[in-house]
């Protein structure tokens, strides 16, 4: 009996492994034939589909070859986007500038220069955006040194400066537009009794970038010591530091354009020296300035033209001397 019973063991076992013997090779089959399948999916989709993958840029579909170095499909990417967006013009300002920049009651910008910018670029059909920016990103200056072009113009962070003249220093770095104002005049800004047609052995104070510098300095004919030593001379970043050191003596007097210091002066004892203007020689008039690659002065020189042609430059700079002529003269070219 127990034989028996061994041998039905024996038996039971046999047909049992013989089940999973044919049921590994059935589901291994299984799975080759699945993955057969998928590979025939991703097979077909890869045909009908061009080399490269579709990117989704402002509601549109390009093409961007992946085969590409990635700096090159990003630049694909950003060529793609430039051509399909209206570009927008960057546009510095500077500080406090009297008529032409200056803040109102609740502390929003204005002035002359923002009046402008409103009126040319609608002209031109652009779209520009203003930057209040310090003026020695757009142009620097240093003791002895000649003039360099700013960072913040150099590496592109804007595409214009407003309201800077044209000089034969300047011309080598940037570029210019028409100019919109008349020449600027300059000034020697002291304490009561300052003679200022004899500055020799005196300190002078300049403003970092200005065209108020010692090359114009060197071309007052009427001043003596005009050609002042480099020891002499000390430059202030801002209007306000310029006013600061005459005030506290770091300098004899400071030399710079009328329309920046007149409303600093104000409430002081510090006075505007000679009563006539005094004008840079080799320096221009005031336009917008920008580097020489960009196309920026094209546009506005356009739009610049039609504002002109129609008589709303001239409607504009009368309604200026009214809006903003409290904070000093604005004195626009002929049109």
């Amino acid at each position: 009996m127990s034989g028996a019973r061994g041998d039905s063991n024996v038996n039971h076992v046999t047909r049992t492994n013989q089940i999973e013997g044919t049921r590994i090779p059935t589901i291994t089959i299984a799975i080759c034939i699945l993955i057969a399948i998928v590979a025939l999916i991703i097979s077909a989709v890869a045909i009908s589909n061009p080399a490269g993958s579709d990117i989704t840029v402002q509601g549109t579909t390009a093409n961007i070859q992946q085969n590409q170095p990635p700096s090159r499909a990003y630049d694909a990417i950003n060529r793609y986007q430039a051509s399909n967006e209206r570009r927008i013009y960057t546009i510095a300002v500077g500080y406090d500038t009297g008529p032409y920049v200056y803040k109102d009651v609740s502390g929003f910008p204005i002035g002359f220069n923002h009046d402008l910018i409103d009126a040319v670029c609608q002209e031109a059909g652009i779209d520009c955006r203003v930057v209040k920016e310090p003026s020695t990103n757009c142009m620097f200056s240093e003791r002895g040194q000649p003039h360099r072009g700013g960072i913040g113009l150099m590496e592109g962070w804007y595409d214009a400066c407003t309201g800077w003249l044209t000089t034969r220093e300047r011309k080598q770095i940037f570029a210019f537009s028409k100019p919109f104002l008349k020449p600027i005049e300059v000034y020697f800004f002291a304490f009561p009794g300052f003679n200022p047609f004899n500055i020799t052995g005196k300190k002078i104070g300049l403003i970092s970038g200005f065209f108020s510098n010692e090359a114009c300095l060197a071309g007052l004919d009427q001043v003596t010591g005009r050609d002042v030593p480099h020891s002499n001379v000390f430059h202030a970043q801002t209007v306000d530091e310029l006013l600061a050191m005459i005030q506290n003596g770091t300098v004899d007097v400071g030399f710079s354009t009328g329309p920046s210091m007149a409303t600093k002066i104000n409430g002081t004892n510090i006075q505007r020296f000679p009563s006539d203007p005094m004008f840079c020689k080799n320096a221009g008039q005031p336009g917008m300035m920008t580097r020489k690659d960009n196309d920026f002065n094209s546009k506005w020189n356009e739009g610049f033209e039609k504002l002109v042609s129609s008589g709303r430059f001239k409607h504009l700079c009368d309604e200026a001397r009214i809006k903003h002529g409290h904070l000093g003269e604005i004195d626009c070219v002929d049109a």
